[in-house]
């Protein structure tokens, strides 16, 4: 059904103006020792070991079947790296990491509590960016980060568009998180930025085509099924676990599947697990769900067969024995 009046404001002050989301659906893993960065270079699908200070990269960890475990954003630091994972992949991503560390000089430990993240998003970010100390971030790559102030915290400011539009976050490290608080809130208050709550992010997410940890990654997925391939993995590295299988599936050229944006008819948002059809046979299945304020209907993210992930292929979802029409749409969807 279509989204509340209050979902409806938040999207549209983050396309006109810009918002304010908490990250409290990420967290943090912090990776210490000598041999940190060609020990994670073995274990991830992409580049770590020439990262400098500053840098950072989206990467898959995959098991030895190619298998996606879990993503990630790495950030360098000059004396430790930071894994940014989901929150609820924490405890899942720290137990795959340490069975690898045999004689490496490396330490893990989850640092989620020490910090707290905010991200500041939309057309007016770059106003707040240069307002907090960072000038102009626009030139900054994707994870480039930088170290700063906000109130009397010292913070890390990193440059993600995680929801596809231009945006940067926060990680207050210092111990004064209610004064920097503060500082964000008189600065939204300054620049009319709204707070955007995780129901808009998700929608602004999926319009920008990017797939979401745990939702649309998950343990049935390869690395190159999720779009992300020019973002997360490399094809030059060398060895790492599980590269064999994604190796393979390049230079065969074999992609079985791909995540799809699907239009769907009616106003019900689809469970994730529905299965996607082509006339009488499962082709995929929906792994995300919203209603999308850009095309005015429900919009799917799922893995269909490659073959059906044309845009205008026509498809059905099922859900709970109700059949909707839909059909391919391109990512990002176009307003």
């Amino acid at each position: 059904m279509p989204n509340p009046p209050e979902i409806q404001q938040q999207y549209r002050a983050a396309m006109t103006a810009g918002g304010v989301y908490a990250r409290a659906d990420r967290g943090l893993i912090e990776v210490r020792g000598k041999d940190r960065a060609t020990w994670l270079n073995n274990l991830v699908t992409n580049v770590v070991k020439t990262l400098q200070p500053g840098e950072g990269n989206y990467a898959f960890a995959t098991s030895v079947k190619g298998r996606a475990v879990f993503d990630m954003n790495i950030l360098i630091l000059d004396d430790r790296l930071w894994l940014d994972v989901d929150r609820r992949q924490i405890e899942t991503a720290t137990k795959h990491l340490e069975r690898y560390v045999i004689t490496e000089d490396v330490q893990l430990a989850d640092v989620s509590s020490t910090v707290e993240r905010h991200a500041v998003m939309g057309p007016r970010a770059g106003d707040a960016g240069g307002r907090l100390g960072l000038g102009n971030f626009s030139p900054m790559s994707q994870l480039q980060h930088v170290a700063g102030r906000i109130g009397a915290s010292e913070a890390r400011f990193v440059r993600h568009d995680f929801a596809g539009v231009p945006a940067f976050e926060i990680i207050v490290c210092g111990e004064d998180r209610a004064a920097a608080r503060a500082a964000l809130d008189a600065l939204a208050g300054e620049l009319h930025l709204a707070t955007l709550s995780a129901a808009t992010v998700q929608i602004l997410r999926m319009e920008a085509g990017i797939p979401a940890s745990v939702d649309d990654i998950d343990e049935e997925v390869v690395p190159p099924e999720t779009g992300q391939v020019e973002r997360g993995i490399s094809y030059h590295k060398g060895c790492y676990l599980g590269q064999e299988v994604i190796e393979r599936m390049r230079s065969h050229g074999i992609l079985a599947r791909k995540l799809a944006g699907l239009r769907v008819s009616g106003e019900a948002i689809i469970e994730r697990g529905a299965e996607i059809l082509s006339n009488s046979t499962v082709v995929g299945r929906v792994t995300s769900s919203c209603f999308s304020e850009a095309m005015g209907a429900v919009l799917c993210l799922g893995y269909v067969k490659s073959a059906l992930a044309k845009v205008g292929t026509p498809v059905r979802v099922v859900v709970s024995g109700d059949e909707f029409s839909g059909e391919v749409v391109p990512l990002p969807v176009n307003a």
